[in-house]
C-alpha cells in the first residue's frame, strides 16, 4: 500500500462541516481536514457513517471509493496516510462539497 511521508499541514480553520453537495448530509467536521499539497480536499476523519467505502478495482489497481451514504455521490478515494491520525486520508473532489459554519 501506498505511504506518505512529511508532515501533515493542520488545519487552521476549527469551526464548520461540509456536507454532500448534492443532498446536504454532513460528512466532514471542519477540524478534520488537512492539506496535503494535492489540490483535493483532505480529512483525516468522518462523521458518523455518513461515508461509505466501496471496494474499486479499475485501471489496474485497488482502491477504496467514497460514496455520501444517503445519495450514493461519489465523493472521492480513501488512501493510507502514516501522517495523520487515522493512517488514512479521505481524498475529496472540492465539488462533491459545500461548506457551511
Amino acid at each position: 500500500m501506498f505511504r506518505h511521508r512529511g508532515k501533515v499541514q493542520e488545519n487552521k480553520q476549527e469551526s464548520g462541516i461540509y456536507t454532500c453537495s448534492n443532498c446536504g448530509q454532513v460528512l466532514f467536521e471542519a477540524k478534520y481536514k488537512f492539506s496535503v499539497g494535492s489540490g483535493f480536499p483532505s480529512f483525516w476523519d468522518q462523521v458518523g457513517e455518513h461515508v461509505q467505502q466501496s471496494p474499486l478495482d479499475t485501471y489496474g489497481r485497488e482502491r477504496i471509493q467514497l460514496l455520501c451514504s444517503q445519495c450514493k455521490q461519489h465523493l472521492g478515494h480513501l488512501f493510507e496516510d502514516a501522517r495523520t491520525l487515522s493512517h488514512v486520508r479521505y481524498c475529496i473532489n472540492a465539488d462533491a462539497l459545500k461548506y457551511k459554519i
